[in-house]
């Protein structure tokens, strides 16, 4: 390794200045005595040697009092530091690993037990790597970045003993951006679940309301049981996401948007289908729906009955419908998920789950449960709200049928899936004439001619049919005739929720009939463990 005299001797005409090349160091901070850290992070703070910086802290489950120093200098300083903490301890090997995927840098400096930030020195190191990229040294370095959504199978994250456990760990990844209006109602949901081994793994987004307050809470008040990462501003939802796979160690996850809350009995009834099952990949419950002020509708359930449904055959309804609006009705087993997330594809920020659903189906039978185990919050600043106004409900679902198809003949026996391609498209066709009368009907002229005309792009055969031929006059007629044919079209416009239950696809069995013999009782979990 190369120390300060190792490094290559440079000129004043030929010395390269980080001010110059502006790359961001991450000061990785982890495992580090509580009695040194106001010192160590005072020292960072106040230098201006070293700029763009980030500090990264990571805690693994300490009780001398560190993590509260680390959350008064996130709060003192905004956008600067990244905070987390382990629910139990990793041990310093993993939570250093742990803590150099969550550094945003193109370089680090890595801070542990009672090391002491040098800026100059650091500075003189970090300008030898600009001019020498071969250059080694023991405690500032080159990061590598990593480009996977859900890390590959780490023995950190699966105990063998859950493996062979009667009551598996189950972790629930709750990532959030500035729903703390419905943050304690989701926190509070997973704390009253009949089935009591889980962990929470939550992540912020940088929110600026009280949500980092309230997990805080939280945390407390469930020792042991709450991992806690804070970032130092909003980097996305699927870098939230990914935060909380780093702390997963359960066997099944469910990813549980903040806005959203699950009934006492979710997880009970999903791990009981799920080890029952063991062939299956994951179930998904039915919902009910709640809008921004906590009012709740009803839909019916998408199959009339629970069963366990072959993969191939819901991979084709996959096809033809989304069959689970949102993605806290699934519960995964982590092991048969891995792999399946086709992370960096065009969708992946949109309907990366869907694709994964699809794809895991290729290989695995599903569990559906009829009963509405998930209360999904629908709401104007939901994704799907977003989405609806750019185009991205019609013009990303059909990159995703073209995805989904692709997927498909990869695999001789998902034929009828692929087969669905065409009447999937003609179906878009005719959703683009729903959202362009919403759209117009919102006022939205610009959105609904964008609508109206993808509609014949997707599916040029749509101009034969009735609803195009009533719409196509509103162009040109004047604003008195616009409105009298928007209110004669109004009843096309309405997405309406589903009224009716459909049968299971071929080869599905109820879940009363598919329980092997010897587990009637499928598993008896309560909250006295």
């Amino acid at each position: 390794m190369a120390h300060d005299n190792d490094l290559p001797q440079q000129s004043d005409t030929t010395r390269f200045s980080l001010d110059e090349a502006k790359p961001l160091i991450s000061i990785l901070v982890h495992n580090y005595e509580a009695s040194e850290l106001s010192q160590c992070l005072d020292s960072i703070v106040q230098q201006s040697r070293i700029s763009p910086w980030e500090v990264v802290f990571c805690d693994d489950a300490s009780v001398d009092g560190g993590w509260a120093i680390a959350n008064e200098y996130a709060a003192k300083y905004p956008g600067q530091f990244t905070v987390s903490r382990n629910r139990v301890s990793m041990g310093s090997a993993a939570n250093r690993r742990k803590g150099l995927q969550l550094c945003k840098g193109e370089y680090c400096v890595e801070l542990t037990a009672t090391a002491e930030f040098d800026a100059d020195y650091a500075a003189e190191v970090l300008e030898s790597f600009l001019v020498d990229k071969f250059i080694e040294h023991t405690y500032i370095f080159r990061l590598k970045r990593v480009n996977a959504f859900i890390p590959q199978h780490n023995p950190i994250r699966v105990q063998p003993e859950h493996a062979r456990s009667r009551k598996p760990l189950v972790s629930i990844c709750v990532y959030n951006y500035n729903y703390g209006r419905y943050l304690r109602q989701c926190l509070g949901s997973i704390f009253t679940q009949t089935y009591s081994n889980i962990e929470v793994c939550f992540s912020d987004n940088a929110s600026t309301d009280e949500s980092w307050e309230i997990a805080l809470e939280f945390a407390e008040k469930y020792p042991g049981k709450m991992s806690l990462t804070r970032n130092r501003m909003n980097f996305g939802p699927n870098a939230n996401l990914y935060n909380c796979t780093l702390n997963m160690r359960g066997k099944y996850l469910l990813k549980l948007c903040s806005d959203d809350a699950i009934l006492p009995e979710f997880v009970e009834r999903c791990l009981g289908a799920l080890e029952t099952h063991s062939d299956a990949a994951f179930a998904m419950v039915h919902r009910t729906i709640l809008d921004e002020e906590g009012r709740v509708s009803h839909e019916a359930p998408f199959y009339d009955q629970s069963c366990l449904i072959p993969g191939s055959s819901k991979a084709a309804v996959y096809m033809m419908s989304s069959v689970n609006p949102s993605i806290s009705q699934i519960l995964y087993k982590i092991e048969k998920a891995e792999g399946k997330r086709m992370a960096g594809n065009l969708n992946d920020r949109w309907f990366g789950d869907r694709i994964m659903d699809f794809h895991i189906c290729c290989d695995y039978p599903m569990v559906y449960i009829k009963e509405p185990l998930l209360l999904n919050r629908v709401h104007g600043n939901s994704e799907s709200s977003k989405m609806e106004g750019n185009l991205l409900q019609c013009i990303g679902e059909y990159v995703l049928l073209h995805q989904l198809a692709d997927i498909a003949d990869n695999y001789e026996h998902m034929q009828t899936a692929s087969e669905r391609l065409q009447p999937a498209i003609e179906k878009l066709g005719s959703l683009c004439l729903r959202y362009c009368l919403r759209s117009l009907l919102a006022g939205d002229e610009r959105g609904g001619r964008r609508y109206f005309h993808l509609a014949a792009a997707i599916h040029p055969e749509i101009s034969e049919q009735s609803a195009y031929k009533e719409m196509l006059p509103y162009w040109g007629l004047e604003d008195s005739g616009r409105k009298t044919l928007l209110e004669q079209l109004r009843g096309l416009a309405q997405l309406e929720r589903r009224t009716v239950s459909y049968p299971p696809p071929p080869g599905s069995v109820p879940l009363s009939d598919a329980i092997p013999r010897g587990k009637d009782q499928c598993l008896s979990f309560s909250n006295k463990g």
